[in-house]
């Protein structure tokens, strides 16, 4: 029996924009689809009417889906379990979401979720992993990795709860960044012990690497005369004292700091712009950025500590 698809005009439809990014014009906001009142009518494109399974969103939605579609697509729906006559299986799910979702298991262009708000896809791709519908679950998991900037905790916990160790491996780093209180408050409870030994291993590096005091800019002192010119004495580089405690000033930020070594090296800033054109105190200053990069990279990947 082959798997059925849409053979209406108004199947065939991929989901409205105004799913995916609401537009301006029109006249029905985001923040009404989504407080969207309970409805005892099938409105969704995903509406067949010679489905044998019904399904009813949280919010009182009808979806009427081919049984073979979901044996094919799907490993979370098990055929045995549903029921073919007439009796409606009722979903945690929103409609939004499972208007998406069951979109994806018919041999049609499916959704592009490249414009999709993060608050429709992450619902989406938990309930992909939740059902297990396969057309679904990779292009959610790449669209989540270009999210990750923005809503790198909520990803982090995503890969965790799903196995996405190449995902979880890029997220962690990322998170140092971000306040150690609100990450903890973010995580769920089995992830904060390693997160805390995680960030421990960070701590390390500041304090044995980074604020561990450099040897120093071994050049000789130059110092201006009245006249514009550069005296130079026998000592070291008397800059370099300075530029040192401005560094350290930034680094005094703690572990948070360490991803973001272009902003704490920056020399295009005030008062670093004026040690610029010192390039004894740059050559030095390379070397110290350099030993802080090496330690990161030595830092065991966040998955060990589970």
């Amino acid at each position: 029996m082959p798997v059925s698809t849409a053979t209406e005009p108004h199947k065939e439809q991929t989901l409205r924009s105004s799913f995916l990014v609401p537009p301006s014009t029109s006249t029905t906001t985001w923040e009404t689809r989504c407080k969207r009142p309970l409805l005892t009518r099938s409105w969704s494109p995903v509406d067949f009417a010679d489905a044998d399974v019904k399904f009813k969103s949280s919010d009182g939605v009808l979806f009427r889906v081919h049984r073979k579609n979901l044996e094919v697509c799907t490993e979370g729906f098990p055929p045995s379990e549903i029921s073919s006559k007439g009796e409606v299986v009722e979903l945690t799910e929103t409609s939004v979401t499972l208007e998406l979702l069951f979109q994806f298991m018919y041999p049609q262009r499916h959704p592009a979720l490249d414009t999709t708000l993060f608050e429709v896809l992450e619902p989406l791709a938990e309930a992909a992993e939740k059902y297990q519908v396969f057309p679904v679950m990779n292009i959610c998991h790449i669209r989540m990795r270009d999210m990750v900037d923005k809503h790198t905790v909520e990803i982090m916990v995503y890969a965790m709860n799903h196995d996405y160790p190449y995902l979880i491996s890029e997220v962690a780093p990322m998170m140092i960044a971000i306040d150690s209180v609100k990450v903890v408050e973010m995580l769920p409870q089995n992830l904060i012990l390693p997160w805390v030994r995680y960030v421990k291993e960070w701590a390390n590096v500041l304090q044995n690497h980074a604020i561990s005091l450099p040897i120093g800019c071994s050049a000789v002192q130059h110092s201006p005369r009245p006249d514009g010119s550069i005296m130079f004495n026998s000592g070291r580089c008397a800059l370099w004292a300075q530029l040192l405690v401005e560094i350290l000033q930034r680094l005094g930020g703690g572990v948070h700091v360490l991803p973001s070594l272009d902003e704490v090296f920056n020399l295009s800033t005030p008062p670093l712009v004026k040690f610029r054109s010192e390039s004894c105190c740059m050559e030095e200053l390379k070397k110290w950025r350099s030993k802080i990069e090496v330690a990161i990279r030595q830092i065991p990947q966040f998955s060990t500590f589970l």
